[in-house]
């Protein structure tokens, strides 16, 4: 199977805030993270990054993040890029 990159971003809720749920995803899944931009508060917090992985990892691991509350956006044109 493809190795594929997607741009996404991720909204926090408050109680997720605190937990490693990025480091658990890269151990689970096999995928790599490529940070491009976040902000981090008391009460939320978001992140842009790029996930890398074969195609049915990187599926799975974006709906398990979904699955614990992040809501997953995907990034159209990367302003990084532009």
């Amino acid at each position: 199977m493809a190795s594929i990159k997607k741009l996404v971003e991720l909204d926090y809720p408050t109680e997720l805030v605190t937990e490693p749920v990025l480091s658990h995803m890269i151990k689970k899944y096999d995928v790599n993270v490529n940070l491009r931009r976040a902000s981090i508060t008391k009460g939320f917090g978001y992140v842009q990054m790029q996930i890398e992985g074969e195609e049915q990892e990187v599926k799975k691991a974006l709906a398990d993040l979904a699955g614990k509350g992040i809501d997953v956006h995907p990034i159209e044109k990367d302003v990084l890029e532009s």
